[in-house]
């Protein structure tokens, strides 16, 4: 028997139903991504980049990003764009995108190191007038002095040197108080203030070749013909106080040119007044008198009454220095024969600083954070020193030639300045190391002095005179003549 044509394709009719049955449930396929550009195609770590192209995932979690191999993190995400930023630890090379259908490769993403910007660790000092010399410390800078620009409180500052760590400026002309910045090509740092202190007034006193004079910044102010010797310079106010002695020989002191007489010794005939002091509304003034020509007695005046001293038979008062109600006279005191002894007073009340074993003075005094410093010299001497409390402090020189000590000044930083001659050559010493005021070679007929010292800030004043300078003062070392000077003895900073 024949089977149906219809029964033998039934078979076939269900095979194709079921084949056609199982393509309509699978899933559909999901495409793969292509990147067609990238937004910019350099930059550094944390550049936003934003990369074009197709089938992206719609959700930033559905794409993975990766520079040269290192994941990005994407901020947002669509079909056709993405936008991430540039890991910090990644490297050139290319950008791949990847999603559920496939990765795709872009173009090269470069990345540039940015240099860092400048930053001020400290400037130094952070005051002064201008043309003072600061020192500005940090990072960053650039090793070329035209590559940085300085400024103080917006005003451009000349850079003298420069090192990837300092720069060295000069405080500009123009400039206030405020902020120092530094600006390079990668960027501008802030620093600390600099605070702008007024150009100090320099007083020098001397003998000119017209006489007697003081100078101020240069500028020459004669003193009455009856003025035959000067000493020492203080200014209080707009008031000029010189010491010195009259035609007579006998102590005197000048104010604003007009003399001031000192009495002396009951039978004494003869003195000078070597140093001042002005305190509030009162004049002090050290220096001695003479019996005869033959010795001389210390004194120390106070608005020309003679103050209580106690010495043996003799001495000299060379410098004063008040503070508070305390009066200290630097000078020397001794016997009717024998060896002049350093001696510093305070109220009147001596201490003798050597022990007369060879001549001694104390030169200058000062007083500074408690403590009472002394200049001074002795003849003969191996060792040099200064005192503080009364006790030596060694001053170095290379030899044992003639040297001796004639001003001191401590500055607020607490160095210990003593300025001076050694083998007959200007010299100043500080905190024990002798230091060259000049080149000048020693020798017969060679003599130069550096006789008072003081200072305002960081600036460090001597007056003195040099063979081949003339007669002035040092700032910090630079030599300023003075017009007409033939001997500058003092020097006061205001």
């Amino acid at each position: 028997m024949k089977t149906p044509l219809l029964l033998l394709q039934w078979p076939l009719v269900l095979i194709l139903l079921l084949s056609t049955g199982c393509k309509k449930n699978d899933p559909p396929v999901t495409p793969k991504p292509t990147i067609t550009a990238i937004t910019p195609v350099s930059g550094s770590a944390g550049a936003t980049v934003t990369i074009t192209g197709t089938d992206f995932g719609a959700t930033a979690a559905d794409n993975t990003v990766k520079f040269n191999g290192t994941v990005a993190n994407i901020t947002s995400a669509t079909a056709s764009s993405l936008v991430v930023a540039a890991p910090a630890a990644g490297t050139t090379g290319p950008v791949t995108v990847t999603t559920k259908g496939g990765t795709a490769s872009g173009p090269v993403f470069t990345y540039v190191v940015i240099p860092p910007p400048p930053t001020i660790t400290s400037i130094s000092p952070v005051s002064g007038s201008a043309g003072t010399t600061v020192t500005i410390n940090g990072t960053h800078f650039k090793t070329t002095a035209m590559d940085n620009t300085v400024k103080f409180n917006g005003t451009a500052a000349t850079v003298q040197t420069a090192t990837a760590t300092a720069l060295t400026v000069l405080a500009p002309a123009s400039g206030t108080t405020g902020a120092v910045t530094v600006t390079t090509s990668d960027g501008t740092a802030t620093g600390p203030v600099f605070t702008y202190v007024p150009v100090p007034d320099v007083y020098v006193v001397g003998t000119s070749i017209y006489g007697h004079s003081y100078w101020k910044n240069g500028v020459r102010t004669d003193l009455p013909s009856e003025c035959v010797a000067v000493r020492g310079i203080f200014v209080a106010g707009t008031d000029v106080y010189v010491a010195g002695a009259d035609n007579n020989n006998a102590p005197k002191y000048w104010k604003n040119g007009v003399g001031v007489s000192l009495p002396m010794t009951t039978g004494n005939n003869g003195g000078i007044a070597s140093s001042i002091f002005v305190s509030g509304t009162d004049v002090y003034v050290a220096g001695w008198d003479m019996n005869n020509g033959s010795y001389a007695v210390p004194k120390c005046w106070k608005n020309g009454v003679a103050l209580p001293m106690t010495f043996s038979v003799l001495g000299a008062a060379h410098s004063v220095w008040v503070d508070g109600s305390d009066v200290y006279v630097a000078g020397s005191e001794g016997p009717a024969t024998g060896n002049s002894i350093a001696t510093v007073w305070k109220n009147g009340s001596p201490t003798t600083l050597t022990d007369g074993t060879t001549v001694a003075e104390a030169t200058g005094v000062t007083v500074a954070g408690g403590a009472v410093y002394v200049s001074g010299y002795i003849q003969g001497a191996v060792q040099r020193v200064y005192w503080k409390n009364n006790i030596a402090v060694p001053l170095a020189t290379p030899g044992s030639y003639d040297c001796s000590q004639w001003g001191i000044y401590v500055s607020t930083a607490g160095d210990v300045y003593v300025s001076g001659v050694y083998r007959n050559l200007a010299k100043y010493w500080k905190n024990g190391v002798m230091v060259d005021l000049t080149t000048t070679t020693p020798g017969n007929g060679i003599y130069e002095s550096a006789m008072a010292i003081t200072g305002s800030g960081s600036d460090v004043y001597i007056a003195g005179n040099a063979i081949s300078l003339g007669a002035g003062y040092w700032k910090n070392g630079v030599f300023t003549s003075l017009p007409g000077a033939d001997q500058v003895n003092g020097i006061f900073v205001k």
